[in-house]
């Protein structure tokens, strides 16, 4: 009895270990995208003529939701991944994206009696 209440808890608390590392991960992939929306906005100004502040602020809200939509595949697969246990294919993503990956804390194999809740990935 005490055996499993120690392995369930051991359980949760590399799930929540796992998920606070994968949302880290996740927030550095969208500040690398957030600087080259900003290089991108800074490389095109000059061909861009003067922009107002409120056309400069829709354009680079332009640019973030569209790197944000091809990123949506992305960060899907790194949930699938985390929530599979494939933390290589974590790591392989952000190293793609010059992110380092935090090291994740791998789930411990769970036996079917254990009820649980998968961890929660919000992207935006």
């Amino acid at each position: 009895m005490l055996e499993t209440i120690c392995e369930q808890q051991t359980i949760r608390r590399n799930r929540r270990a796992m998920a606070l590392d994968l949302a880290a991960a996740v927030r550095g992939l969208h500040a690398a995208k957030d600087v080259i929306v900003q290089a991108e906005l800074r490389r095109s100004q000059h061909r861009l003529g003067g922009l107002t502040p409120d056309q400069h602020q829709a354009l680079q809200l332009l640019l973030s939701r569209i790197a944000n939509k091809i990123l949506r595949p992305v960060f899907r697969r790194m949930k699938r991944a985390a929530d599979q246990g494939d933390l290589e294919t974590v790591a392989r993503i952000c190293e793609h994206f010059g992110v380092t990956a935090l090291p994740l804390v791998p789930a411990l194999e769970e036996s079917s009696t254990i009820p649980h809740r998968e961890p929660e990935l919000i992207v935006a």
